[in-house]
């Protein structure tokens, strides 16, 4: 079903209401998964918690893919692979076929950490639906009224307080 016609999307020159709008709306999702993870009291940072939802949407993987999947160098992924698996979320498996090559999956504590982050971000998501209604024309309405119903500023104010972010008092 389409919510929102293309001439929505066009209703500024190359779409850039709906592209600000979206860049401040992946600001407050980022700001609810980092408070979700603080409130559930593990030790996994962002980058962290993005490697576990690869592994959860494409796994098992081998290193080289993983960091692929992650745009990352792979001893970056194989730092962060190894730090998890120290924590209890990750897992390599060798294949009995090939024992050079080492497969990463979740573990049960860390497909249930991802679980419960998604789960806590969707409830988070319904509220601010809820709260900002349906009574938005566009796109781009709809996106900065969930901005603002968490609590963050629009992408136009942002840039504003980001040009100040440096100044003395």
């Amino acid at each position: 079903m389409e919510l929102y016609a293309e001439s929505d999307v066009r209703s500024t020159a190359g779409g850039e209401e709906l592209v600000d709008g979206l860049s401040a709306l992946s600001r407050t999702v980022v700001g609810i998964t980092a408070r979700t993870l603080a409130t559930l009291n593990v030790e996994v940072t962002l980058s962290q918690y993005r490697t576990l939802v690869v592994l959860a949407s494409c796994g098992p993987l081998r290193t080289v893919d993983l960091a692929a999947a992650l745009h990352v160098h792979p001893s970056t992924a194989t730092r962060t692979c190894d730090r998890l698996v120290r924590r209890d979320l990750v897992a390599r498996h060798q294949r009995p076929s090939d024992r050079r090559v080492a497969l990463l999956t979740l573990t049960e504590a860390g497909k249930t950490l991802v679980g419960d982050v998604m789960r806590h971000r969707t409830q988070e998501i319904r509220r601010l639906v809820q709260t900002v209604g349906a009574g938005h024309r566009t796109a781009a309405e709809l996106i900065n009224a969930l901005v603002i119903a968490a609590g963050e500023p629009t992408e136009d104010q942002w840039w504003q307080r980001w040009e100040q972010s440096a100044e003395i008092p």
